[in-house]
């Protein structure tokens, strides 16, 4: 799956660089269906993401528990480039970022956690994944047309998109949502995402508390099953969604109640 997603993120540069090329100027400026970020911060952020795997030293200090406000810390940090800086940065950094996630699919290498804050630690190999994410979400929710304020190409929610990302957030799920989500799971609660790149995983409760995410066959005994397509889940899992557009997003199957409040304190990103 993660070399998968060091071709996948190939392409996504591909398509960050192709879509950079076609904006005015006056684009750069326009804000993002991402609160608070306009076009060029997405791009600061996406280039920030390629720094972290090639040169971290050149990043601002983190803001220690909170790796979102990090995020908006290096985005200020870089906000002064020009856009053709960014791009050119970008450019510079992706072949580089791509060979050092190769290197993190090794043997040698791939077991190795990292620690993204309190966002939790993962193997190395999911790092890709978590880039894949990044870069799909932004460029394909974020910055084009319907949600986003460009006119542009959109992204295709294909499998060799989707797949990582989605690897990258059930993995996450444990670990990003909130405590309150172990709390709502008093009977195994199984999600099921239709499409490609879905799959099917059972949430539970371990006898020490913690909230477990695991691949499963569809038809394991679960108390509630919640049914959306991939894509979608991207957005109301982010909580790109309020909960009025959430709910024409799934459906929730058997004990309803249940399945609605898992899904309510679900948190990925």
């Amino acid at each position: 799956m993660s070399l998968q997603a060091v071709h996948a993120l190939e392409r996504l540069g591909d398509f960050v660089l192709d879509l950079a090329a076609r904006l005015q100027d006056s684009d750069w400026d326009r804000a993002s269906a991402c609160q608070g970020w306009t076009v060029h911060d997405v791009l600061i952020h996406l280039t920030a993401t390629l720094r972290e795997t090639v040169d971290p030293g050149s990043l601002p200090s983190p803001v220690s528990g909170d790796i979102e406000a990090t995020n908006d810390r290096q985005v200020e940090h870089f906000r002064s480039e020009t856009p053709a800086q960014t791009v050119e940065t970008y450019r510079s950094l992706l072949p580089v970022a791509l060979s050092n996630l190769r290197q993190m699919q090794t043997p040698a290498t791939r077991d190795f956690l990292v620690d993204f804050d309190n966002a939790g630690k993962y193997p190395a190999h999911l790092v890709a994944d978590s880039l894949v994410f990044d870069h799909y979400c932004h460029l394909r929710h974020d910055l084009v047309e319907p949600r986003g304020p460009l006119d542009l190409p959109q992204l295709p929610p294909i499998k060799e998109f989707i797949e990582p990302s989605i690897a990258w957030l059930l993995a996450g799920l444990p670990q990003m949502s909130p405590p309150t989500l172990a709390e709502q799971l008093t009977a195994p609660v199984r999600i099921f995402l239709s499409g490609d790149g879905g799959g099917t995983w059972i949430l539970r409760k371990s006898p020490s508390g913690a909230v477990t995410a695991e691949p499963t066959d569809k038809h394991e005994a679960a108390a509630a099953t919640i049914i959306s397509d991939a894509d979608a889940f991207i957005l109301w899992g982010t909580g790109r969604v309020g909960a009025t557009e959430t709910a024409t997003l799934l459906a929730i199957r058997g004990n309803r109640e249940l399945g609605r409040r898992v899904q309510q304190h679900i948190h990925v990103y």
